[in-house]
């Protein structure tokens, strides 16, 4: 017969009941690991453009952004201040689709209607027309070449191209500009930039255009900073207030997003017509 010894079974037993009070002890925790807690609320809202801008018939979505980043709770309302200016159709998403009914500038608003007073707004101005593109009028001067030239694949015309298949590639290094020089002088208040097919980092940052009528003295008509392109050949378009005609426009790159090359498929300029 086989002799089984007292302690040994206690020890057994013992190793038991702690694995049965751990076991017990993961439960628990996982049950209060369960707790149902309160959705996060926005505590603001705002519009990241500061002018909207839109010409005869257009219509554009304009998207808020809620603080913290959590899907917007509230109830809100979009409105313009003059009616007459833009219709407004409101989205579930909190969006709204903004479309031109007559020139002018106006404000438009989004509040929360739950008494919280969350609320933000930006200008909203409608042109009387559609800009014309006048950047094949111009001569188009960079300060880095590709190495193949003017003409080559990649090269400083494929800016002006007017295909956003084709990219202008070169070296990225200070100073780094392209300049449109005209016949005549032009009113110039409106301009698009189309990002290249790949490399992100390769993108410009922050930039700066000038107006000159002698080539000597540059008068900086609109800056920017931090601009992301967040697809390929996405264009842009931008606006600035301008009413003075200018000979040449100078497009100065100043930071790139890290890269030591530079690419661009468009860059277009554009006179709106009174």
């Amino acid at each position: 017969m086989k002799v089984i010894k007292r302690d040994t079974m206690k020890s057994k037993r013992f190793s038991l009941n702690n694995i049965l009070l751990l076991i017990f002890i993961i439960s628990l925790s996982a049950c209060e690991g369960r707790r149902d807690f309160p959705e996060l609320v926005e505590t603001g809202v705002t519009i990241d453009n500061e002018l909207i801008f839109l010409f005869p018939d257009e219509t554009k979505n304009i998207s808020p952004r809620f603080l913290p980043n959590v899907d917007p709770q509230r109830n809100y309302t979009w409105e313009v201040d003059d009616p007459n200016i833009a219709q407004l159709e409101m989205m579930e998403d909190k969006s709204v689709a903004v479309t031109a009914k007559s020139a002018g500038e106006t404000t438009l608003r989004i509040s929360s209607g739950d008494g919280s007073n969350l609320s933000a707004e930006t200008r909203l101005k409608v042109f009387a027309a559609k800009p014309v593109d006048i950047t094949n009028q111009g001569a188009l001067i960079v300060t880095k070449e590709n190495s193949k030239g003017p003409d080559g694949n990649e090269g400083s015309l494929k800016l002006v191209d007017g295909n956003i298949d084709t990219k202008y590639l070169a070296n990225f290094g200070q100073p780094f500009y392209m300049v449109l020089q005209f016949q005549e002088p032009k009113v110039i208040n409106f301009y698009s930039l189309t990002s290249g097919n790949d490399a992100p980092d390769r993108d410009p940052r922050d930039w700066v255009i000038q107006g000159t009528n002698d080539g000597v003295n540059w008068e900086i008509l609109d800056e920017r900073q931090d601009e992301k392109f967040t697809s390929r050949k996405l264009t842009r378009e931008f606006y600035f207030e301008n009413d003075k005609p200018y000979i040449g426009y100078l497009f100065a790159v100043r930071n790139n997003n890290g890269s030591g090359l530079f690419q661009m498929s468009e860059w277009r300029v554009m006179e709106i017509p009174n």
